[in-house]
C-alpha cells in the first residue's frame, strides 16, 4: 500500500505525499471541512464525511415532529377509508394506496433516520441500512407512481364520460398492481449490485448512491432508467394528464354528480402540484451529487442547508394528501371530520342528503 492510500493519508500530510498522487481510488483531502473524491465506492465506508454535526439535532427534532404529524394524518385518513361508507367511489381506491405509501414513509422514515440523527450516526448496522434504503426507495417511487396514477385516472375518466362510458373495477386494481410491480423492480437491483444503497450527506440515514462516470455499467445501467421511468417520465405525464383532464371536464362535466368529481379532480391536481414542489429540494440535491461525478468525476459537498431541507420537505410531503382533502374535497373532508359519528351536517344540505346509506346514489360512479 502506498503512502497515499485513504488510510496512511490520515495520518500524513499531504505535502510528503504530493509527488507520489496519482488519481486513485478514494482520496481525502483533509482541510478545514473534509471531502472525498470517490471514482470507486468502497463499501467499507460512508463516502461522506464532513456533515457539520451541529445540524444533526435540528434535523433529528424536525424530523421527529413531521413523522409523527404525518404518521396521524395518513393513518386518520387509512382508518376512515376502512370504516367510513361515504368513500366509496372507484376513484377512492387510488386515493387510498397514495395513503398507504406516505403511510408506509411515515412509518420508515422518522423512527430510524430521527433517531439516528439525534444519536449523530447510523445506529443500525449494515444490514439495517440496506433495508432501511430499499424501503426509501420503494415508497419513494411508490408515492411518484400514486401520484401519476391519480392523475391518468382523472383524464381517462374524464374521456370515457365523453363517450358516455365507464370504467370498471378492473381497471383500477391494474392501477394499484403496476403502482406496486414498478416501486418493487426499480427498488430491488441495488441489493444484487445494479447501483449501491449507502448512507446519505448527513451520515444518518441510506439511501441509493449515485455512481460515477467510472462506475461499472451495471451501476449506470440501473441509475438512468431509473431516472427516466421514475423521476422524468412520471412528472411530464402528472403535467400533461392535468392538462388534458382539465380541459375535458370544462366542457363535459355539467350535472351534479361530475361536477363533484371536478373537485377531486382539481383537489388531485393541487395534491400533485404540492407534493412535486416538497420534492424540489431532494431533486437539487441529487443533480448536486450526481452532475459532478457524471462530468468530473468527484463528489463534491453538499451545501449543508440543503441537506438539511430535502429530507424534511420530502417527509413534509406525506402530509399533502389528507390536507389537500381535507381543504378541497367535501365528501372527504365530512367523512374524516365525521366518521365516528356519521355527522353528515358537516356537509352542505343539497349533498347530504346524496351519502345516506339508504340513498340510491350511494351506488358506485
Amino acid at each position: 500500500m502506498t503512502c497515499c492510500s485513504i488510510w496512511t493519508l490520515r495520518n500524513l500530510s499531504v505535502e510528503n505525499c504530493v509527488r507520489e498522487l496519482p488519481l486513485v481510488p478514494n482520496l481525502t483531502f483533509h482541510n478545514n471541512t473534509e471531502m472525498q473524491i470517490t471514482y470507486e465506492y468502497n463499501a467499507e465506508e460512508c463516502p461522506w464525511y464532513y456533515y457539520d454535526s451541529s445540524y444533526k439535532t435540528l434535523l433529528g427534532a424536525c424530523l421527529i415532529c413531521l413523522g409523527v404529524f404525518g404518521m396521524l394524518l395518513n393513518s386518520w385518513l387509512f382508518a376512515t377509508f376502512m370504516h367510513s361508507h361515504l368513500l366509496t367511489s372507484k376513484s377512492h381506491l387510488l386515493v387510498l394506496n397514495l395513503c398507504t405509501a406516505s403511510l408506509g414513509r411515515n412509518l420508515l422514515g422518522f423512527p430510524f433516520a430521527a433517531s439516528s440523527a439525534l444519536a449523530k450516526r447510523w445506529l443500525f448496522g449494515p444490514d439495517a441500512c440496506q433495508l432501511f434504503a430499499f424501503l426509501n426507495q420503494f415508497y419513494g417511487i411508490f408515492q411518484m407512481t400514486s401520484l401519476f396514477s391519480l392523475v391518468l385516472e382523472r383524464y381517462i375518466l374524464a374521456s370515457h364520460t365523453r363517450r358516455e362510458r365507464r370504467l370498471c373495477f378492473r381497471y383500477y386494481w391494474s392501477l394499484v398492481a403496476l403502482t406496486w410491480v414498478n416501486s418493487l423492480v426499480f427498488a430491488i437491483p441495488p441489493l444484487f449490485g445494479y447501483g449501491v444503497y449507502s448512507c446519505d450527506t448527513t451520515g444518518t440515514a441510506c439511501m441509493y448512491l449515485w455512481p460515477s462516470s467510472r462506475a461499472s455499467g451495471k451501476h449506470l445501467g440501473y441509475a438512468i432508467p431509473y431516472v427516466l421511468f421514475c423521476c422524468v417520465l412520471p412528472v411530464v405525464g402528472i403535467f400533461y394528464y392535468m392538462g388534458k383532464a382539465s380541459r375535458l371536464e370544462s366542457i363535459y362535466y355539467r350535472n351534479e354528480i361530475l361536477r363533484e368529481e371536478k373537485h377531486l379532480t382539481k383537489c388531485i391536481h393541487a395534491l400533485c402540484v404540492i407534493t412535486l414542489a416538497l420534492w424540489i429540494p431532494a431533486a437539487l440535491l441529487a443533480g448536486i451529487q450526481w452532475f459532478p461525478l457524471l462530468v468530473f468525476g468527484y463528489r463534491p459537498h453538499a451545501p449543508p442547508v440543503l441537506a438539511l431541507i430535502a429530507p424534511l420537505t420530502s417527509e413534509a410531503a406525506t402530509c399533502v394528501p389528507v390536507l389537500s382533502y381535507l381543504s378541497s374535497d367535501a365528501r372527504i373532508r365530512a367523512a374524516l371530520l365525521g366518521r365516528m359519528r356519521k355527522n353528515y351536517a358537516l356537509l352542505p344540505p343539497q349533498y347530504a342528503m346524496r351519502y345516506r346509506r339508504d340513498q340510491v346514489c350511494f351506488k358506485t360512479l
